[in-house]
């Protein structure tokens, strides 16, 4: 090969690496270009053209001048403000409206789980209202047992029939339902209050009442208003959270009852026996318990404003946090002579202030005070 040849293949070679260098630069540009071209359209939707705008003006300038005027610094200032509040304006939208739906559907969810609930409660109140034909054949059962009873039986029906009417008034579960319009928030059950009731007045005797009051459940029942006449024998009924608002008991035998957290607004209980019964935060404003046998009831949490206790015996009566604001209590039994101090001083009981400007201790016998009212001066 001589040099001219070897001077044309260098030259060719040259070429080839000038094309591929060229062909590189080329790539490099455009991707420059791709960039370039990327930041500018990104650049809108991100500083705004309003604040791209203030950039370039002030850019310019400082190529110019080589300073920035105050008025330059100012249009950027506020163009960067004003961005920051769109920004945020925009980030809050985004924000608040998936959060709106959000609660949105927890709203329609909370109100679809409570008519699912209504209508739970409804299928249930249908359920329970059925045995009311179950009650009627038991009680069918028991008015003819009764009929054929011995003088000596004293009218107490055989175990059998106890079991049953034990197991119904177990089986009367409570319920919520429908009133005026709307579900009533209270669970109640009327069904064991008509049985409560139909045995009461089937004059049955005590013995069975006894034993179906020990072993049966009359929790929520409802007695509203309901007039059981003098001397209703109720000792060792379970009846926590019953309704007895103004119902008419004067004299009952409630020894040894459930009746916590009872509504017993207004209700007579006057020479009723209470002795011992469970009487833990009932509602027993205004109630009517002259006479009535408190001796170690536990009336812990009862509200007993306005009560008249006139003549009422609280021997060893349990009173925390017991509410006895404007009580009558006009010659009632207590079993300290210091009892007075005792509710103000260490229960600290709400009236109990008023009952130490009302009332005096008279001693009546051994470990046996009365409550005297004071002469008013």
């Amino acid at each position: 090969m001589n040099e001219q040849e070897y001077i044309d293949r260098l030259k060719k070679e040259n070429k080839l690496l000038q094309d591929k260098l060229d062909k590189i630069n080329s790539g490099k540009q455009k991707k420059r270009r791709f960039r370039w071209w990327l930041l500018k359209k990104s650049s809108v939707p991100i500083f705004g053209s309003r604040l791209k705008k203030s950039i370039g003006n002030a850019i310019n300038e400082y190529k110019e001048y080589k300073t920035v005027s105050v008025d330059t610094v100012s249009d950027v200032s506020s163009s960067v403000i004003w961005r920051i509040t769109r920004i945020g304006l925009f980030a809050f939208m985004v924000g608040v409206i998936p959060a709106a739906v959000l609660v949105f559907q927890t709203k329609l969810l909370m109100n679809q789980n409570k008519f699912i609930e209504n209508q739970n409660s409804l299928v249930e109140a249908d359920r329970r209202s059925s045995l009311v034909f179950v009650m009627d054949n038991v009680l069918g059962d028991l008015n003819e047992e009764l009929k054929y009873k011995s003088v000596n039986s004293k009218n107490n029906i055989s175990n059998t029939l106890q079991a049953r009417i034990v197991s119904l008034s177990r089986a009367m579960k409570p319920y919520q339902y429908i009133e005026d319009g709307k579900l009533t928030n209270e669970k109640t059950s009327s069904e064991r209050g008509q049985l409560l009731y139909s045995l009461i007045k089937s004059d049955l005797g005590e013995q069975s009442l006894s034993d179906i009051f020990y072993a049966g459940d009359f929790e929520y029942s409802d007695l509203k208003g309901v007039s059981f006449g003098r001397g209703v024998y109720l000792k060792y009924g379970k009846l926590n959270y019953s309704n007895l608002t103004n119902a008419n008991m004067p004299a009952a035998n409630l020894g040894n009852s459930e009746l916590k957290n009872a509504n017993m607004k207004k209700v007579n209980l006057s020479d009723a026996d209470l002795k011992r019964a469970r009487l833990m935060a009932c509602n027993l404003k205004e109630a009517e318990l002259s006479g009535a046998n408190l001796t170690n009831a536990n009336l812990s949490g009862a509200d007993l404003s306005g009560a008249d206790l006139s003549g009422a015996i609280l021997w060893g009566a349990k009173l925390i946090d017991t509410n006895l604001s404007d009580v009558i209590l006009d010659n009632a039994i207590v079993d300290k002579q210091d009892w007075i101090d005792y509710i103000t001083d260490s229960l600290k009981l709400e009236g109990a202030d008023d009952i130490e400007d009302r009332y005096k201790i008279k001693k009546q016998g051994k470990k046996q005070f009365m409550l005297i009212p004071k002469k008013k001066s």
